[in-house]
């Protein structure tokens, strides 16, 4: 069976992190993120996976190339423009030669559950769309589909405001398709989520909404990709071989990149620190995400905030949480 993974976008709500680095690299515990979803596809049976790159994905299609990857070949597809899902869609089954049944996954998603009970509810219920939909007690920043009693796919609600949801059905961004769908993708960039679903749903074709109950995660924003990685983490830390920590330094619930240096009395909780960062002595970091050669100076205190690439914190100073630091600048306490 072959999937077709979309990781074409820029990654502009993940920004700072993705000025330099496109959103399936950003790390999860010091591994790629998308390398958790090549992992998943192969324990669900992929053979292949087709990557939807979109322009200026050059370091994505040099960090996985065409050939194989453990038990699945990867294909990188490159659009000539912007195709947004649905146009990716189909140029991806085009191009790759796809003639069967297909899983399509949105690239910036952590996702973990058993595969194959959904493809056996598709086949079963004779579906021509299943949608992966995973239960959240918040779904306001999410697109919602609602079920009938057999599980059937009645409608769907994008972002419903606090309150007013008519479903607890988050759409996961895993979606199995049977190849004749593909023709009734409409021409041009599209989103498959707003044309081609309502589409199916409103001429009562059978779309099935699977639930599962593993772990899922969007990965889209700076709190969100914090969260996914505190999940994972727990209360334990995951440090990369080269990392250098001070027998004097606090570090709790925390991922730390190669090369990178705590100093003596600092302390970093529930953070993510990437490669050849410098955390200075007595420094403080909380729910915070620090991107490759970030140097945080001596008594800096940094809560809930993003540091892109090579950017820097004076000594001493507080950032005001919700503080994005772009690739580059430095904060002295004078903005």
């Amino acid at each position: 069976m072959d999937a077709i993974l979309l990781v074409g976008g820029q990654g502009t709500r993940l920004r700072p992190l993705t000025a330099a680095r496109h959103k399936s690299l950003v790390p999860l515990l010091n591994r790629p993120a998308i390398d958790y979803l090549f992992n998943w596809l192969e324990r669900s049976g992929m053979e292949r996976v087709i990557l939807a790159l979109g322009q200026r994905n050059e370091d994505l299609a040099d960090a996985y190339p065409a050939g194989r990857r453990g038990g699945v070949e990867i294909r990188p597809i490159i659009e000539r423009e912007r195709l947004e899902s649905g146009g990716a869609i189909r140029y991806a089954v085009q191009t790759a030669g796809i003639r069967d049944r297909f899983v399509v996954v949105n690239g910036d998603v952590y996702v973990d559950f058993d595969f194959q009970a959904a493809l056996t509810a598709h086949i079963e219920r004779e579906a021509v769309l299943t949608m992966a939909l995973k239960p959240m007690s918040d779904v306001s920043s999410y697109g919602v589909a609602v079920c009938d009693d057999s599980g059937l796919i009645t409608g769907f609600v994008e972002k419903p405001p606090p309150g007013t949801a008519p479903s607890n059905l988050v759409n996961a961004g895993v979606w199995i398709f049977e190849p004749e769908l593909v023709d009734e993708i409409p021409p041009g960039a599209v989103r498959v989520e707003e044309t081609l679903f309502p589409s199916l749903v409103a001429r009562r074709r059978t779309v099935l909404g699977h639930q599962f109950e593993g772990m899922w995660a969007d990965l889209g924003t700076s709190a969100r990709y914090l969260a996914a990685s505190k999940a994972l983490l727990g209360f334990r830390n995951d440090i990369a071989p080269g990392a250098r920590l001070s027998a004097t330094a606090n570090v709790t619930g925390t991922a730390v990149g190669a090369g990178s240096q705590i100093a003596m009395g600092a302390t970093v909780q529930d953070s993510i620190i990437w490669e050849s960062v410098t955390i200075g002595a007595g420094a403080q970091i909380v729910d915070s995400i620090l991107a490759d050669g970030v140097l945080v100076e001596p008594g800096a205190t940094l809560k809930s905030v993003t540091v892109g690439r090579n950017a820097s914190v004076a000594a001493g100073v507080t950032v005001p949480p919700g503080t994005a630091l772009e690739p580059g600048a430095r904060y002295d306490g004078a903005q």
